[in-house]
């Protein structure tokens, strides 16, 4: 199984009076490593005054920005995500995730957006498959 990080769940880790840092703890503590992609890095670093916390997930391997996913090589397939939901709006890591989640067969995105991502579709109609705080 691909455990796909989103921005919530990380920042939710990194932010000790997060009304979900427990959950994101124990997903850590459990499921980890967890994959990810570069926008959501970026967008999870804008939440902080620095990037240290994120590096270090990284750096022990806690965190793994997936090679095998360039936005450049995915480009096509990922405009036209955040177009069909240019509605909501869909952000780039978003698009980036639902993106990852087509490619990977046994995945699921651990997030704290349940609003969106009960709402976008994969393939263009199956579920994404998701892990969400609880409440």
């Amino acid at each position: 199984m691909k455990e796909i990080a989103d921005t919530g769940l990380i920042v939710a880790l990194l932010t000790r009076n997060d009304i979900h840092h427990h959950w994101a703890l124990d997903a850590f503590r459990r499921h980890s490593p967890f994959v990810t992609c570069d926008a959501v890095v970026a967008e999870a670093g804008s939440f902080f005054p620095d990037p240290v916390g994120i590096l270090r997930l990284a750096a022990r391997g806690d965190l793994v920005i997936d090679p095998g996913f360039t936005l450049a090589s995915e480009l096509p397939r990922v405009l036209e995500l955040a177009m069909k939901y240019a509605d909501r709006p869909m952000d780039l890591a978003d698009a980036c995730l639902v993106r990852m989640t087509e490619l990977a067969k046994r995945c699921r995105v651990w997030t704290i957006d349940r609003n969106d991502f009960s709402t976008y579709r994969r393939h263009g109609r199956q579920a994404v498959p998701c892990e969400f705080p609880p409440g």
